[in-house]
């Protein structure tokens, strides 16, 4: 099994809340900073520093963590979300596109209904729409 690993700088509680928010997304591990054993070395780290998280979308896993030392660019990779309808697929966009940058605006293609791809506020490309009929 291959599981999308995604690094953040200092912000990745703030990414788990608005995946929960904005995709549904179930939290199944949240190990922070402050939960570490004192002799573990992790006591200089801010109590909300993710040192490793789970969460499930979609009928996907994707872990999360801090400790990116540099901003990371998210680059040539996407997530796509396949949805029933385009009411949950313009639901999605919206909320996805709040404090983003919309790459492709929804729209039909040939491919779809309803199409369009974003970068969320956290850089991370996410592509939705309508699945095929």
């Amino acid at each position: 099994m291959i599981t999308p690993c995604i690094h953040f700088n200092g912000n990745c509680d703030e990414a788990i809340n608005f995946y929960k928010e904005t995709l549904g997304a179930e939290v199944r591990v949240i190990n922070y900073a402050k939960d570490a054993p004192a002799d573990s070395g992790m006591d200089s780290l801010p109590s909300n520093f993710v040192m490793y998280s789970e969460i499930f979308i979609c009928g996907m896993t994707f872990m999360l963590s801090d400790g990116a030392e540099t901003p990371l660019p998210f680059g040539h990779f996407s997530y796509m979300v396949v949805y029933e309808t385009e009411e949950e697929v313009r639901a999605i966009f919206a909320k996805l596109s709040d404090g983003g940058k919309v790459e492709t605006p929804l729209d039909t293609t040939f491919w779809s209904n309803l199409y369009g791809s974003v970068a969320d506020r956290f850089g991370v490309n996410w592509q939705v729409m309508v699945k095929h009929q």
